[in-house]
């Protein structure tokens, strides 16, 4: 018993942040400077730093080169994929053929909505086919979007979807259509992500389920695990781990769910530094 102890002791620790609304402002897509600072601290003495987000694995790995941050893991797309190093340890895809059912569902929605699919090599493919520059043109934050139809790109594909993004393009299209299309499409997980982005996977996926691959095959210690977050999708990791910090800006229904609020990334890595 004392040597299991002993050895959990010297765990080293690994902070997990939440990107969209927590690490990054939604609309600049950009890293305070002082929470750049405080994670290469949290790296430099030794612990460990990872991203648990509703995003793909080269925005993720783009968006830290520009800040010279390298992640020890990544979990992305809400869940559905996992990685240690630059390793895939684990996949939740959606079926094939249940993605493209849902599509053709989906299609019915196009006066409202833009459902696309980002690839393993971050480009992204649009549902809709009739207007594809203005597609290019309103979405050329997410990076490289393709003129090609995810329909098109879909016939060539053999391997399933990680996630289908919904640009809902309002709050009040999300709250519209968030319960519609959960009782629509029973047999995924449809969430909100942010405030004009509705997103589905693989059913029971999410960033709990995740979490749970990821400690298996690292056999890490959850009590070592520290995550902050500010969102819906982010609530099975509160509920899940013992440390965890949630943004002020989050609604009372998601703070009740995490231990310690602070204002930004940097306040909680300075916390935890502070205390070991």
């Amino acid at each position: 018993m004392e040597k299991t102890k002993e050895r959990e002791k010297k765990m080293i620790p690994l902070f997990l942040s939440d990107l969209d609304g927590t690490l990054i402002h939604e609309e600049s897509a950009m890293i305070s400077s002082d929470d750049v600072q405080e994670i290469k601290n949290w790296q430099k003495q030794g612990y460990l730093f990872g991203l648990v987000t509703g995003r793909d694995r080269v925005f993720c790995m783009n968006l830290l080169n520009r800040y010279e941050i390298v992640p020890d893991c990544l979990i992305t797309c809400n869940g559905a994929m996992t990685f240690w190093k630059d390793h895939r340890i684990d996949a939740s895809l959606i079926d094939l053929s249940v993605a493209k059912n849902i599509l053709k569902e989906l299609e019915t929605y196009l006066d409202t909505i833009d459902p696309f699919f980002t690839a393993e090599d971050g480009s992204n493919y649009f549902l809709r086919e009739d207007d594809p520059k203005r597609i290019q043109k309103e979405f050329a934050y997410l990076g490289w979007v393709r003129e090609e139809s995810l329909k098109t790109y879909l016939k060539s594909r053999t391997e399933g979807l990680a996630k289908i993004s919904i640009a809902a393009k309002s709050l009040e299209n999300v709250q519209r259509l968030l319960p519609e299309f959960q009782e629509k499409f029973t047999n995924v997980e449809v969430m909100t992500t942010s405030k004009d982005y509705i997103e589905i996977t693989r059913k029971a996926t999410n960033k709990a389920h995740a979490m749970t691959k990821l400690i298996d095959h690292q056999n890490l210690n959850s009590k070592e695990i520290i995550f902050i977050g500010d969102g819906s999708n982010d609530i099975p990791l509160f509920d899940m781990l013992e440390c965890t910090y949630v943004m002020r800006h989050a609604s009372d229904a998601i703070r009740k769910h995490a231990q310690w609020e602070v204002s930004n990334v940097a306040e909680a890595i300075r916390k935890e530094r502070e205390s070991r």
